[in-house]
């Protein structure tokens, strides 16, 4: 959405949602009930979005193309350099959150852990779309996205927008950190470049901007790399997906479900 929205990539993307994590882990640690543990956690994160976007971002937003760039990194490494102050450089084991067990149909049997992640990025990824499509506020954000001096002259607060997008990807990224912790039940400090590259990934492969599109880009890319350690080796599993990202830009830039935009002037 952020690069639909400003054509900047967000590197710090994957330190919020590393951040975020190491949040819902100290929360549980203290005592507090699962559910509320989630909100606050991606309220956190959200607001921590917000924060990024206005002292790291929005000053350079109007500069050249590398300049934003430069400087998402420099947000991301702050991150990650405060996260380790805080929490320190080594792996910290995630507390069980989801119930365990397994689901049967007939001889097969299914973990119950990878449903529950599966059910709920679905049940988010169609709450953000109904919000982006249906609503007034997600009109507006595809206002923004398409022109933003025309935006602002049809009357849309173009700042208040790009927060609110920011606010809604961080939130949402710090949701999938939680997953992520819940799944392997262990947070780390790098964990936020690796979500970086393979968010990324999931994205190209379904088409940036296309929100549906990065879900399915993101279970089309799971069930390559569990191919690739199941049949190949798990030691190659990101230089063969890696190598799948780089033929998809070059025989389809735009991904399974993106397309082509040409802009005047």
């Amino acid at each position: 959405m952020v690069y639909g929205l400003l054509g900047m990539i967000n590197f710090a993307h994957g330190d919020l949602y590393m951040f975020g994590a190491f949040i819902a882990l100290t929360l549980l640690l203290l005592g507090l009930p699962v559910p509320l543990v989630l909100l606050l956690a991606c309220l956190f994160g959200g607001l921590l979005g917000i924060i990024v976007e206005r002292t790291c971002y929005r000053p350079v937003r109007n500069a050249p193309r590398i300049v934003p760039m430069i400087t998402a990194l420099g947000a991301a490494l702050i991150l990650r350099s405060v996260a380790q102050l805080i929490w320190g450089a080594q792996p910290k084991p995630f507390p069980l959150v989801l119930p365990t067990g397994f689901v049967s149909i007939g001889s097969i049997q299914i973990p119950i852990v990878p449903l529950i992640v599966f059910g709920v990025s679905l049940l988010l990824m169609l709450i953000f779309s109904f919000f982006v499509q249906k609503t007034k506020l997600g009109l507006a954000v595809r206002s923004v996205s398409q022109d933003i001096p025309v935006a602002r002259y049809m009357g849309i607060h173009v700042n208040g927008i790009i927060m609110l997008v920011y606010f809604m990807g961080s939130f949402l990224g710090v949701a999938s950190g939680i997953l992520f912790g819940a799944y392997y039940n262990t947070v780390s400090i790098n964990m936020g470049f690796v979500g970086t590259l393979k968010a990324w990934t999931a994205a190209i492969i379904g088409g940036i901007g296309h929100i549906q599109g990065a879900f399915i880009g993101g279970l089309l890319l799971g069930v390559f790399e569990a191919l690739i350690a199941g049949f190949i080796s798990s030691q190659y599993e990101d230089a063969i997906t890696f190598v799948l990202l780089i033929l998809i830009l070059i025989f389809k830039p735009t991904g399974l479900f993106g397309h082509q935009i040409t802009k005047k002037g």
